[in-house]
């Protein structure tokens, strides 16, 4: 059973339902020590202050706030549970209201998790859960985690629920200032037809299940072959050259994608 990483309610209207937060993604990246050229040994990383250049152990260390150049005021535990507790149902995941999911834009989506309920609440949990189920709802929410308050997504998933949080509007860069937005470019009728029968041809229903990290399948072979002993060499790969002619491009990607229908027959 995975371990729950924050417990609270679920505060829906005047119904509290207490529930517990998952983890539902998990970083597979390979992952490297860093050594000392010279004999391979694992480099450690302390934290010391530059004032005496004194190792501290971790609770010789406070958090401060530099409220002036140089100046800082100490935080305690106890003053971000009081700031949590000054916010109304700053404590609990509070629903502020039901929207269609297809109005968030999914650039505000930040990191996912799950929610389960508690043994003491598995039937108002349900009760939610399918009545956002059968209006297509999902819950907008607000709670306070790691020392933040959050906006939040809630939707059904089987018989738990995602909490998505969110980054805020100000969070989200806009695309103000990024190159060539407003350039005049003049498109073909014949080009923009062909453009779109290629993305038509290109498009198909959303299996996430089909894509893998391969760079990470080839850096484990490669790793593995090391360890063997083997010599590692690098393919010599050609630069992708630049779109000189883009109908002629257009053309031999829809020849490709035709190419590649299934049950299509190739020419013997």
């Amino acid at each position: 059973m995975p371990r729950a990483i924050w417990s609270g309610p679920i505060s829906f209207g005047l119904v509290n339902i207490p529930i517990s937060l998952f983890p539902a993604t998990e970083n597979r990246t390979v992952s490297f020590h860093q050594l000392h050229a010279e004999d391979n040994t694992p480099i450690n990383y302390t934290k010391t202050c530059p004032a005496d250049n004194k190792v501290l152990s971790q609770d010789e260390i406070v958090k401060g706030y530099e409220f002036e150049k140089g100046r800082f005021v100490v935080m305690e535990e106890k003053d971000f549970e009081a700031a949590a507790a000054a916010i109304p149902k700053g404590r609990a995941i509070e629903i502020v209201n039901f929207v269609d999911l297809a109005d968030i834009d999914p650039i505000y989506f930040q990191k996912s998790y799950y929610l389960a309920p508690r043994e003491d609440s598995i039937k108002p949990f349900r009760l939610l859960l399918e009545a956002m189920r059968r209006q297509g709802r999902a819950a907008v929410a607000r709670f306070v985690f790691h020392e933040k308050q959050h906006m939040a997504i809630l939707k059904p998933e089987g018989g738990a629920m995602v909490l998505e949080t969110l980054y805020y509007h100000d969070e989200v860069r806009g695309t103000k200032g990024l190159p060539y937005q407003d350039e005049e470019v003049e498109l073909g009728g014949e080009e923009l037809e062909m453009a779109e029968d290629l993305v038509g041809k290109m498009t198909k229903k959303l299996d996430l299940a089909r894509f893998q990290d391969g760079y990470r399948d080839e850096l484990l072979k490669i790793i593995q072959r090391k360890i063997d002993g083997k010599k590692i060499t690098v393919p010599k790969l050609e630069p992708l050259a630049p779109v000189v002619d883009i109908m002629e491009a257009l053309r031999k990607s829809i020849a490709r994608q035709e190419e590649a229908r299934p049950g299509r027959k190739r020419a013997s």
